[in-house]
């Protein structure tokens, strides 16, 4: 999101103070791990994201309520993606002092948007945004240490290959399958790690929203990045869901907006990059979620 970084970039330019060494926060079994937000004196209960850069995103009503504004020229924007309702929504974003957790307030990119983004809080803060040089979530149980390399250090996302094709592979904690583009998923079914299955289901990745995709049978085994494939899904085009399952309740992405849902090969145009958001189906499978921010990782204590 263009906003998004033009945000990122004014935080960046800011005096930032030395951050603390370790924050912990409880993240208990079959919930999502949340947080308070202090922003302009009012605190707001968000919930805690993995997949994206530092960032604080609010519902409409709660960025109202602080009295938020937008930044000049370059802070209202709108914006087109089949992941907001209705395809469309109007953006507004600004540097605020963020306190996380009971910390002191640092400069953090905050963009609220006129659709909801979030049934469970008031918005959903990025682990990157916490002032600190770790951040932990972590529950009770135990496991083998999994290390992915992020991009950078204020990056969420990892590399990958499979298949010659390069994958942007996020960590999801709300999605409950792992979801991936559907040139992700051609890589994987040439690669032999999975095959179509042929069975159709919907992805919500926010409130009033569902986005077809066609379940895939991981072979015994099947692993990205030392992760086990769980339960995971391939986008696909409205107009794909009816081919596979007549009585499949319709989405809400359209033909304009489903590029997620088509194969991009040499032959076509490239539009974004093929990705993977690894969901709870694996991610449920562990104890402890490490940010290490200077080490440029994520360190995953799993039982798998």
């Amino acid at each position: 999101m263009k906003l998004l970084a033009a945000c990122a970039l004014l935080a960046a330019t800011s005096a930032v103070a030395k951050p603390a060494p370790l924050v912990t926060i409880d993240w208990p079994r079959g919930a999502q791990p949340m947080t308070r937000a202090t922003i302009k004196g009012t605190t707001v209960p968000v919930r805690i994201a993995l997949g994206f850069d530092s960032a604080l995103l609010l519902n409409l009503g709660p960025a109202q309520a602080a009295k938020l504004k937008a930044f000049p020229f370059i802070g209202k924007q709108t914006v087109r993606n089949p992941l907001i309702p209705g395809g469309e929504a109007v953006a507004r974003g600004n540097i605020y002092g963020v306190g996380l957790a009971g910390a002191k307030p640092q400069n953090v990119p905050t963009v609220w948007i006129d659709k909801a983004i979030a049934a469970d809080a008031d918005g959903i803060v990025s682990m990157l945004a916490f002032d600190a040089e770790r951040v932990v979530l972590q529950r009770p149980g135990s496991g083998k240490v999994t290390t992915l390399m992020r991009k950078g250090r204020g990056d969420s996302a990892i590399e990958a290959n499979v298949s010659g094709t390069e994958l942007s592979v996020a960590l999801d904690l709300f999605s409950p399958e792992t979801v991936m583009s559907a040139t992700a998923a051609d890589a994987f079914v040439r690669a032999g790690i999975v095959r179509r299955a042929g069975t159709v289901g919907a992805w919500t990745p926010f409130p009033n929203v569902r986005l077809p995709f066609e379940r895939l049978a991981p072979v015994p085994g099947a692993r990205l990045l030392g992760l086990p494939l769980g339960r995971p899904a391939a986008r696909v085009t409205e107009a794909r869901a009816k081919q596979l399952d007549a009585a499949a309740k319709a989405g809400t992405s359209t033909a304009t907006d489903d590029a997620d849902a088509i194969t991009v090969t040499a032959t076509k145009r490239r539009r974004g990059t093929a990705w993977v958001l690894i969901g709870r189906d694996v991610l449920d499978r562990c104890s402890r979620i490490e940010l290490d921010r200077p080490g440029k990782r994520w360190l995953l204590t799993c039982d798998f």
